[in-house]
């Protein structure tokens, strides 16, 4: 997502009158937009998100402080996806949902097709955004890595791998590791490539015979392949296995219901969902104060990677962190150099051969 909008990042900038945190999170409303609460009592926003203790955390954080401010409700479903976007222009009736959720492959795809709107950035300030994570349609929302876990109960700190060259070496490190098997949601080739040598500003275009080399060498026999993203934590937690690739967040929650597990951020891949507005909404300018809001809100924004270790991409917010779960932030800045970005254009164009190439790959003997 980084490269299908450098033309528009001149529209961003706008400082409005900003004036601390409250302001802030209103910057892109005008005067009378203000002045307008009244007319704005009684719209409601529907967003479609992911569902579970996610849309709690944004209801209480962002939603109802921002209804108090605008008169504005925000209603959160769940079930999102590219999908559920889709229906929403199908019929040429205004559309049930207004904002939508997607993965990086699907903004990229609903852009294609039609299906969302271009932002205005006349009502989002993006000043605090990194350009990387800002797009033409949508900005990345709670980014996540992906990378190595293992067991510190029987690989402490200090002795578990700390590079994928490391995660490959079964001699050092015997045992089996269990690994995503969904190549596009997940980084398994990208990480294959980089315990190959690859350098991380080298690994797109794939190079995808490689990759499935490189998983070659650590060796068929070593690997147990999960499906779901609770299967790393439930095997490393019963001692299956003391190494995985898993989702940090996964590893956080664990580790606060009493795990002991640990997680290396160098080398992990960025991913983030964007929140887009449906071509057909009829609140396409209220979805985009929302939107700034969330954006804005420093305070607001601080809690929400609190308690989910989810990076929000405001990097003002990032000093009311904690420093332990700033350090597992994609956008702190001590990780920079040290973590890469997933390429969702190429994975967008090359999805479906690489797939079965993979599926391929795994079915011979």
């Amino acid at each position: 997502m980084q490269r299908d909008d450098s033309s528009k990042r001149k529209r961003l900038g706008r400082r409005g009158f900003l004036g601390g945190a409250t302001s802030a999170a209103l910057a892109g409303m005008t005067a009378p937009a203000l002045m307008s609460r009244a007319k704005a009592a009684g719209v409601v926003l529907n967003f479609s998100s992911y569902g579970g203790v996610l849309n709690d955390y944004m209801t209480r954080l962002f939603a109802q402080p921002f209804e108090e401010k605008t008169g504005i409700r925000v209603n959160f479903g769940g079930n999102a996806s590219l999908t559920l976007a889709k229906l929403q222009i199908a019929s040429g009736s205004p559309a049930q949902w207004d904002l939508v959720n997607l993965t990086g492959s699907e903004y990229l795809a609903a852009i294609d097709q039609n299906i969302i709107v271009p932002y205005d950035y006349s009502i989002i300030d993006a000043s605090q955004v990194p350009p990387e994570y800002r797009g033409s349609h949508g900005i990345k929302f709670a980014l996540y890595l992906f990378g190595m876990a293992y067991d510190k109960r029987k690989l402490p700190d200090d002795k578990a791998p700390r590079s994928w060259a490391e995660f490959w070496d079964t001699k050092r490190f015997p045992g089996k590791r269990s690994m995503y098997s969904n190549v596009s949601d997940g980084s398994v080739l990208e990480i294959a490539s980089l315990a190959d040598g690859v350098a991380p500003d080298k690994l797109y275009p794939l190079d995808v015979e490689r990759a499935l080399r490189s998983l070659e060498r650590l060796g068929r026999q070593n690997i147990i392949w999960h499906t779901t993203n609770q299967e790393p934590i439930q095997q490393l937690t019963s001692g299956a296995v003391s190494l995985a690739t898993a989702f940090d967040g996964r590893v956080v929650l664990a580790n606060r219901s009493g795990a002991q597990l640990g997680f290396r951020a160098e080398g992990s891949a960025v991913s983030g969902n964007p929140y887009c507005v449906i071509r057909t909404s009829v609140h396409q300018r209220e979805a985009f104060q929302f939107i700034n809001y969330i954006l804005n809100d420093t305070e607001g924004d601080a809690k929400y990677m609190e308690l989910t270790n989810y990076a929000v991409p405001n990097m003002r917010a990032l000093s009311l962190v904690p420093p332990a779960t700033r350090a597992l932030l994609p956008t702190a800045p001590e990780l920079k150099g040290k973590v890469f970005l997933k390429d969702d254009i190429w994975w967008k164009d090359n999805l479906a051969k690489v797939t079965q190439r993979f599926k391929e790959w795994q079915l011979q003997p």
